[in-house]
């Protein structure tokens, strides 16, 4: 019987003594001394002293290692210190069940206790949480970094910010977009920033009855003329498509990242600029319109009403 169970069995029996037996507190003290020696209570509170000092240092060696280990990884800031907070939370948890069970106190209970109390905390903030979980996969994967111009959830913008329950992008008329980690996470993410070089797509369409080298020409002919293309990485002009009323012809050329849309809307504009200058067609919709001449209708008109009458 550990000391709290014979405390509490002097207490009840106090209460139906009469008056020659021993005081109360006669009656405590010895009990506390038989705990003490006979059942060597001296030697619970020297293991549950030692465990207590011994225990404190732990604690904090422990955190000053996880601590300079987060500083070395990208988890600064809030993602840093609420993990911090998080991992002493739990060795004080396992700190003070330990003293307890040293002193010979049943722990069952208050492990219980924490486990459904975790779970009910945990049900309630559930999609924090997954915020919080995908926000330390992101912290540990990094597909991309403040600065990056990506494309997430179907939003382009460049990254202002990225914090433990969410990632802030500016959109290029300047607004601010918010979208929570645990959507970043589980979506495709385009990063535009993470080369060096990219591609320029274009299209460019001419009429039917082209010169299908001369176009090809002109258009190499102005990718040549252009400083901010890379020509040593070469580039595709070729005839990908007869399309319902034009030849579109592929143009595909690489570019530093910073100079894409710089050469994007300069070929636009100089490629049709030289078609202009090479008479080379640019197709567009047509409407054809035939008009009939008064006799010819007449003549239908007539046409039509004998019909009518021989039927």
């Amino acid at each position: 019987m550990n000391f709290l169970c014979k405390l509490q069995a002097v207490l009840l029996a106090a209460e139906t003594t009469d008056s020659q037996d021993l005081g109360f507190f006669q009656k405590i003290w010895n009990s506390i001394v038989i705990w003490f020696i006979d059942e060597r209570g001296w030697i619970k509170i020297i293991l549950a002293v030692a465990v207590i000092v011994i225990g404190l240092l732990i604690l904090k060696i422990a955190m000053v290692v996880f601590r300079k280990i987060i500083n070395k990884t990208k988890l600064k800031g809030l993602a840093g210190n609420l993990i911090l907070t998080v991992i002493k939370t739990v060795l004080v948890f396992i700190y003070l069940i330990t003293i307890l069970r040293v002193l010979g106190i049943d722990t069952s209970s208050f492990v219980a206790l924490f486990t459904v109390g975790t779970l009910a905390v945990s049900l309630a903030i559930q999609s924090v949480i997954s915020n919080f979980a995908s926000g330390m996969i992101l912290a540990t994967n990094h597909p991309f970094k403040v600065g990056d111009f990506v494309e997430i959830a179907g939003t382009s913008g460049t990254v202002e910010c990225t914090a433990l329950f969410s990632t802030k992008i500016k959109t290029p008329d300047n607004k601010v977009i918010i979208i929570p980690n645990s959507v970043v996470a589980s979506g495709n993410i385009i990063n535009y920033s993470s080369e060096e070089k990219r591609r320029v797509d274009l299209v460019f369409g001419v009429a039917y009855g082209s010169d299908i080298d001369k176009v090809k020409k002109t258009i190499e002919g102005v990718l040549d003329g252009h400083e901010l293309v890379l020509h040593d990485d070469g580039y595709t002009v070729r005839l990908s498509e007869q399309s319902a009323s034009s030849l579109n012809f592929v143009c595909r050329c690489w570019v530093k990242n910073q100079d894409y849309w710089t050469v994007y809307f300069d070929l636009t504009e100089r490629m049709t600029e030289r078609f202009a200058k090479e008479k080379i067609e640019i197709p567009y919709n047509k409407l054809d319109v035939k008009l009939i001449s008064e006799n010819k209708s007449s003549a239908a008109a007539v046409s039509a009403n004998n019909k009518t009458s021989v039927k």
